[in-house]
């Protein structure tokens, strides 16, 4: 059982998040807090059936024999760790029992980021805090999004000449939340009745062997990240948008093309001609709009709604994950873009983390190696893994759509594995691994 922390209520008796601005603790403020969420590790506690006490500082007051987590659930990294630094609002009282007792601990639940630790405003905030305020760095437990942070945070730690006791444990929770997500919106008892399931997804039964699709892939873009620029204006240069059910949001902001981050794109040494292909790219098509603008996409639950006109009638998915990046100390970072094709029955190419493939057939998933050259998931540069990801989009966007076609067909009983695999996920694994890891 986990002992979850709460140093404020509402008069309704309903726990706040901890570590809100004092001026912020209120009914008023609840659904936006900005540095915080809202019961997202008590959401997902609920949803694997693992079991936990709320307890006020008061109640834990009364017993001293059990294990407290005052747990914080950070929001935006630097909403979060910079301009209304979470720690700053731990209350004296609080702080005091982290300090001295040793029942009392910080549980930092961050898994739904899993960026580099090197990221400004971040690891450096979050270990300068500590000692600023006098919090013992072993009573501090961090869950980050990174399936690889314990060797990238002690590469972290080395690089900078520190050392710290703060305990670290990777999570891939985009599985299950995105398994709730699902269950919400198409196959729970109580889901949203204003979504016509038959709109949004491709089920096994509708699909047609024998019916030629009229398009290749699907490629989802809202936050204009580099290495998503570099791959959509590539499609674009080579004459292989219109192939496509494209993407591309400039959610957030309009991205520039940066000559000097191209080397991480590619091992083509023309930065110059790139940087004037991406530029083209946006001045010519961007934003590019499927379903969802910018301004909408929060409304269909940030691009977790899909159209199934785009999966039925195409054959692949270029999945441009959120973080691609190089060794060492590259996260292992996956999130709901890797479950959506194999919900909706779709091969795909992940522009993402390295090892991506290999944690997904450890988890028990099949991938695409007859179809696409997957030696790209284990290349340590993120520049081969882009170069040889792209000679496979780029070899069946040039095949005719017969041939196209039968390799789908073939695909077909991994395919249904995958979606079956994910419908019957285990649930409670996920969280009982991070409930052994606190409490062990």
């Amino acid at each position: 059982m986990i002992n979850l922390l709460y140093q404020s209520q509402l008069p309704t008796g309903k726990h706040l998040p901890n570590s809100i601005p004092f001026g912020k603790r209120s009914a008023e403020f609840i659904n936006q807090l900005g540095n915080v969420k809202n019961d997202y590790l008590e959401e997902m506690l609920d949803y694997a059936g693992i079991g936990y006490n709320q307890y006020t500082i008061k109640d834990a007051e009364k017993n001293n024999d059990l294990t407290y987590w005052y747990h914080i659930q950070p929001d935006w990294i630097d909403l979060s760790f910079f301009y209304e630094n979470v720690f700053h609002y731990i209350d004296d009282n609080v702080m005091q029992k982290i300090k001295t007792q040793n029942n009392y601990k910080i549980l930092i639940w961050f898994p739904t980021e899993g960026f580099n630790l090197s990221m400004p405003r971040f690891m450096d905030d979050i270990l300068w805090t500590l000692g600023d305020k006098g919090i013992p760095h072993e009573k501090v437990y961090l869950v980050f999004g990174d399936m690889r942070i314990k060797e990238n945070f002690q590469t972290y730690l080395k690089n900078r000449r520190l050392t710290s006791e703060m305990k670290v444990f990777g999570m891939n929770i985009f599985e299950l939340n995105y398994h709730l997500e699902t269950d919400r919106m198409y196959f729970s008892r109580g889901r949203m009745r204003e979504i016509n399931v038959a709109n949004e997804l491709v089920h096994p039964n509708d699909v047609n062997h024998s019916r030629i699709r009229s398009m290749k892939y699907v490629c989802r873009n809202a936050n204009p990240r580099s290495h998503r620029l570099y791959l959509v204006s590539k499609l674009y240069k080579e004459g292989l948008l219109n192939d496509g059910y494209v993407s591309f949001l400039n959610r957030y902001f309009t991205p520039g093309a940066n000559r000097d981050e191209i080397y991480m794109f590619t091992n083509d040494k023309n930065y110059d001609s790139i940087a004037d292909d991406m530029r083209r790219f946006l001045n010519e098509k961007a934003p590019l709009i499927l379903d969802d603008t910018a301004e909408t996409i929060g409304e269909s639950l940030n691009q977790r709604r899909m159209n199934v006109e785009h999966y039925a009638n195409s054959y692949f998915s270029i999945i441009n994950e959120t973080v691609c990046e190089s060794a060492p100390m590259d996260p292992l970072f996956i999130t709901e873009k890797v479950y959506q094709p194999i919900l909706q029955l779709h091969p795909f190419v992940v522009i993402g983390s390295r090892n991506t493939l290999g944690y997904l057939k450890d988890c028990g998933y099949k991938t695409f190696d007859t179809m696409f050259d997957e030696s790209y998931d284990s290349k340590k540069i993120s520049a081969d893994r882009i170069d040889t990801a792209w000679q496979s989009i780029q070899m069946w966007c040039r095949v005719g759509q017969q041939n196209l076609h039968d390799a789908y067909v073939r695909q077909w009983d991994t395919l249904l594995h995958n979606r079956e695999h994910f419908l019957n996920l285990n649930k409670r694994k996920t969280m009982e691994e991070f409930a052994k890891w606190i409490t062990q």
